[in-house]
């Protein structure tokens, strides 16, 4: 930002220009730090909860969808075996020929631990670029 006179009749609007100026330039950062760690995550959930050594479609699968408006930026990851995801995250009964035996199979909570590590990379990483401006 550079220095720069302005009259008294002008004062008004050169505020509303650097505040607009601010806004577009914050907006930007906290976008382009939305779409990192969504990218971000999408990459650790294909490799957590011990499924890094098999090449299925559950490991494949995860993804990240985008919904932008004017002033924000909603980005969702997510699996396109959304029912498997919720079995695999917090367990489910046993079924063996089409009856339940009663046992329980253990969860694997891999999504909501990525999801915590993500969160807060992105408050910080946020905190950190808006400082920068």
């Amino acid at each position: 930002m550079s220095k720069r006179y302005v009259s008294v009749n002008d004062f008004s609007g050169a505020v509303t220009e650097e505040v607009k100026w601010y806004t577009d330039q914050v907006l930007e950062q906290v976008k382009d730090v939305i779409v990192e760690t969504a990218t971000e995550g999408r990459d650790k959930l294909k490799v957590e909860g011990g499924f890094a050594n098999r090449s299925g479609k559950y490991r494949k699968g995860w993804s990240v969808t985008y919904d932008e408006t004017r002033y924000s930026l909603k980005a969702i990851v997510h699996n396109k075996l959304y029912q498997l995801t919720h079995l695999l995250e917090s367990g489910h009964a046993k079924v063996l020929w089409g009856r339940v035996t009663g046992e329980d199979v253990q969860g694997f909570p891999h999504i909501s631990k990525v999801n915590d590590e993500v969160q807060e990379k992105l408050i910080e990483e946020i905190g950190r670029r808006i400082n920068d401006l």
